[in-house]
């Protein structure tokens, strides 16, 4: 009789030892699926998000080459032929409405041309940046996407030495800058969301052809000043964040 119950006892306990593995089992795959349920949610709000950067990308794309397309029209009704590269944010001027050859000051022609394109900029660039510290209401209605840069852009052909083209690039860039600015001191101090300068200056020489220079027309056209548009990137904004500072609400 008393191995008849000692085989009972161990015959129970084994039965309470599977319950409580069966148990521990049926925890830890909810647990997997609440984790599973919770990368899902993850992953589908990164996905969205995803979306949503990749729709402002697009839209601030086309609010450029809207930006470059609008400017152009101004400079033609003023009898200024510019060129556009709207794939790469770009307003072209040749050499021969700016500059005498090998020269880096401004001819009068080249003056004039800059006097009206500042004042086209000085009309359109305000909806796209900010005069930090002040009251930007009277701006005009806001773009929903703003302006980073605008780099002013001197650019040559590769004749001569690397160091002179160098040099003539910068020196060009350098006295469209002023000339912009001394038009329309507006344009010096229009500032990007972050509180930086808008327009900057830059030379490369013959670095950054546009054209192949194998011939004497495509050496003409590298010869340029290029104004390159960059626009701010997207960012997630939290509710904080979306309360506009002083001086105007974020493009």
């Amino acid at each position: 009789m008393a191995i008849s119950r000692r085989f009972h006892v161990s015959g129970h306990t084994e039965e309470g030892y599977f319950a409580s593995m069966t148990d521990m089992m049926i925890g830890m795959l909810f647990l997997f699926i609440i984790m599973l349920m919770f990368f899902a949610l993850k992953f589908n709000q990164a996905a969205a998000q995803q979306r949503k950067t990749l729709k402002d990308l697009v839209g601030a794309d086309d609010t450029r080459k809207e930006l470059l397309k609008n400017i152009k029209r101004s400079m033609e009704k003023e009898g200024v032929s510019v060129t556009l590269d709207t794939e790469n944010g770009i307003l072209r001027l040749p050499e021969s409405i700016l500059f005498d050859s090998n020269k880096s000051e401004l001819s009068d022609q080249g003056k004039d041309a800059l006097n009206k394109l500042a004042m086209s900029l000085a009309k359109v660039l305000p909806r796209y940046t900010f005069l930090q510290g002040q009251d930007n209401s009277g701006m005009g209605p806001r773009s929903p996407h703003g302006i980073e840069s605008i780099f002013v852009e001197g650019h040559t052909d590769n004749a001569g030495s690397a160091d002179l083209n160098w040099r003539l690039s910068v020196d060009r860039a350098f006295h469209t800058y002023q000339a912009l600015i001394g038009a329309q001191q507006i344009l010096a101090e229009l500032q990007n969301r972050n509180g930086q300068p808008v327009l900057s200056l830059a030379g490369y020489g013959k670095q950054r052809p546009a054209y192949p220079n194998d011939t004497p027309e495509n050496k003409r056209l590298n010869r340029r000043i290029d104004l390159r548009f960059i626009m701010s990137p997207p960012r997630v904004t939290s509710k904080l964040e979306d309360i506009p500072e002083k001086g105007g609400a974020a493009p």
